[in-house]
């Protein structure tokens, strides 16, 4: 019975965690033109608001994932919630653009490691390491619930009850305590605890570094990222250029993508009962791909329209997938540093949007932006999918610790 009230109490600080770090991390794209409107400045100036966050995540998420595997999950997570409410308190109270650029920073750092920390506890639910990919997408629903909810908060408080934006970074201020008090009362497992523990040393770090199989998933998360923020990015110009949708139908379709991803990550939570990491990470990347082509080369707006949310719907359980396969693969004495590095790489969410523009400048023509980086997105995760369903991730590694020996 104790174990299930631990189970239990470790499930709601994991879900609550997922939707304070999601909504944190999605109200700064809603709230753009209010800040532009306040600060009377360029788009392209502001544009420098949200560059802030992700900046320190792509910065911090390696030294966050040294710091979660020298002082343990509880401490990195009470850094990170701290650091969060610093930051929402920092931009409450000092409401200026200037203010806004540190304090975004430093939000970005705490939402590092609180994502960081909680893909890991997700691992600590079940001892078995075959569900992990199952409770890792369940528990990405809750990060759809809060990045949706996103915008229904700001109409609500903004629009309804004539509320300033200034007041969502003090309910922001008030989650983060919440969360921080609840993390302080839940016993978190700490892997460090564990008998057969021994910290690593800067020896297994550099293995680790230089390990192919890493690079592989880590480059796997890059590539995931970039197309699921790639495609979604493109969607409502393909539409309106392409199909001759108009601007408000074809917006559309972009929310439905992300509400279809999150329709897929519940379902997908029961389909990992029964269909292991790699076969779905083969099948949901071929299923997306075939998608893909028949929302490009469809000439019909209704079809083009459906097949595009349904990409959304089949790249569900790819970030789950890619990483509880990650983590299962190496020692769990490093498994701070593996997540550091996999958080590094959702950096390519910045990179693969620019790319398709450019492909499509010089080939005048946004179909092939989007067919030629789609197809090489997803057949790479097909690609990690095999490797991981005919080669066994912990013999693989065996093998490259024989062959360096």
């Amino acid at each position: 019975m104790k174990s299930r009230r631990l189970k239990i109490q470790l499930l709601l600080l994991v879900f609550m965690n997922y939707f304070t770090f999601a909504l944190v991390t999605n109200i700064p794209g809603v709230l753009i033109p209010f800040w532009k409107e306040d600060f009377h400045l360029s788009s392209t100036v502001l544009s420098f608001l949200g560059s802030a966050f992700f900046l320190a995540y792509g910065i911090t998420s390696l030294p966050i994932g040294f710091l979660q595997d020298n002082i343990g999950s509880k401490k990195t997570f009470l850094f990170g919630v701290g650091l969060v409410l610093a930051g929402s308190l920092t931009f409450a109270l000092i409401p200026r653009y200037e203010a806004g650029l540190i304090s975004l920073f430093i939000t970005g750092i705490g939402v590092t490691a609180l994502q960081l920390v909680g893909n890991l506890l997700v691992k600590k639910v079940d001892n078995n390491p075959a569900k992990y990919s199952r409770n890792l997408t369940m528990a990405q629903v809750f990060c759809g619930i809060g990045g949706a909810g996103g915008g229904f908060l700001i109409g609500y408080l903004i629009k309804n009850l004539g509320f300033d934006w200034k007041f969502i970074y003090y309910i922001f201020v008030m989650l983060s305590m919440a969360l921080g008090v609840f993390a302080l009362i839940s016993r978190i497992p700490e892997t460090s605890t564990e008998s057969d523990y021994v910290r690593p040393s800067k020896n297994d770090y550099l293995k680790l570094a230089g390990n192919p199989l890493m690079l592989m998933f880590a480059l796997g998360i890059f590539v995931y990222v970039g197309v699921e923020v790639g495609v979604a990015s493109w969607i409502s110009t393909f539409l309106f250029e392409n199909r001759g949708m108009d601007k408000l139908s074809a917006a559309k379709a972009v929310s439905l993508y992300w509400i279809f991803q999150s329709i897929g990550r519940f379902s997908g939570s029961f389909v990992l009962n029964y269909l292991p990491a790699p076969k779905a990470l083969i099948e949901y990347s071929l299923a997306a791909l075939v998608c893909l082509c028949v929302a490009v080369f469809s000439p019909t707006a209704g079809i083009c329209f459906a097949a595009f949310v349904a990409v959304g719907f089949f790249t569900s359980v790819m970030f789950p997938c890619i990483f509880s396969l990650a983590v299962n693969s190496f020692d769990k004495r490093q498994e701070g540093t593996v997540a550091g590095i996999l958080c590094m790489a959702i950096s390519g969410g910045a990179i693969t949007a620019p790319v398709i523009g450019i492909i499509s400048s010089l080939s005048h023509s946004l179909v092939t932006g989007l067919s030629v980086a789609g197809s090489l997105s997803f057949l790479y995760i097909a690609f990690i999918g095999i490797k991981t369903l005919k080669q066994p991730a912990l013999e693989y590694i065996e093998e490259i610790d024989e062959a360096a020996a």
